[in-house]
């Protein structure tokens, strides 16, 4: 199969956490890089392109005019970066703005490779005797962030099955590493590490539940999946992205604590879980690693300790 090296490649969502983390890394690897987004991007030797993907045409015009051997689907809307969005508004945006791009391939590259990059939200509730989570887990979103990222899945699976297109799927866990935005779960605890070590704040790290456990993942290596997934990914298939390892949310805040060589306590502020907080989650890369031969390069203390010196001056 082609690889990428030297191929067009097209990533919406270019001006997110993980977009601008795979920009660099397909520059590195000698790709001309096309970063769309809505906000525009600075990229060193790529081609930036603003572009609204709610709207189809501007999207089928960039498709038209770029002729990319590989997509990555990156672009969404997220409890991060719109936070108060109402139920209604998710199932207008993901599905849509996945439905936008994936007719706009079809009818401008249809021989393009492409990655839409969904969320382990989907899972919803899992129980710890059934983890880690496989691919085939029943989909059960338990938000409406995961309800929109399902339903993402099911239009690039009826592009796959209907028109042929060399659609596949990636399932990220929890990403973590520099760059992180401050409204992510991680870069949150390590923000106030930050202003502790800084004298700016109280010794105290707050967070909603001590006991919560998620599957972390660096983001560099989150994006280095995605693009071994383009080059020996099988069409319609999926692939989890993750650790494997199910690690509880206090004991980050105890590992950023120590990497920053301070006294705080460890503060709860939430109440009982509502019905819909994942308390645990881990999924299998056992699919991902036999497929692709995909392994972590950054162990979790790596990746936080390179999260805090983000936040530090």
């Amino acid at each position: 199969m082609t690889t990428i090296g030297q191929q067009r490649v097209l990533i919406t969502g270019a001006s997110g956490f993980a977009g601008r983390h795979l920009a660099a890394y397909a520059e590195q690897q000698g790709a001309l890089v096309y970063a769309l987004s809505r906000q525009g991007l600075n990229i060193s030797t790529g081609i930036a392109i603003q572009v609204d993907l709610t709207q189809a045409e501007p999207i089928a015009q960039a498709v038209q005019t770029c002729q990319p051997d590989y997509v990555f689907h990156l672009a969404a809307q997220t409890p991060a970066n719109t936070p108060l969005q109402d139920d209604r508004a998710w199932l207008l945006t993901n599905p849509l703005i996945t439905l936008n791009m994936l007719e706009a391939v079809r009818q401008h590259r249809p021989q393009a490779r492409i990655v839409v990059v969904s969320s382990s939200s989907v899972y919803g509730h899992v129980a710890e005797r059934d983890l880690p989570i496989l691919e085939h887990a029943p989909l059960q979103p338990a938000t409406m962030y995961g309800v929109s990222k399902a339903s993402q899945e099911l239009v690039a699976i009826r592009y796959a099955n209907e028109y042929g297109l060399d659609v596949m799927r990636a399932r990220p866990f929890n990403q973590l590493g520099p760059g992180e935005p401050r409204a992510m779960l991680t870069s949150t605890l390590a923000a106030q590490v930050a202003d502790i070590a800084a004298g700016r704040a109280v010794p105290i790290v707050r967070m909603r539940h001590r006991a919560t456990r998620r599957d972390f993942t660096d983001v560099r290596d989150a994006v280095r999946a995605y693009w071994q997934i383009a080059q020996h990914g099988l069409r319609g298939d999926v692939y989890n992205i993750c650790s494997g390892v199910a690690t509880p949310i206090g004991e980050i805040a105890a590992q950023l604590i120590a990497i920053a060589g301070i006294s705080a306590d460890i503060e709860e502020t939430g109440m009982a879980p509502g019905a819909s907080d994942i308390l645990v989650q881990a999924g299998s890369q056992a699919k991902l690693a036999q497929a692709v031969g995909w392994k972590r390069q950054y162990d979790l203390r790596t990746s936080l300790a390179e999260l805090l010196s983000s936040f530090r001056p």
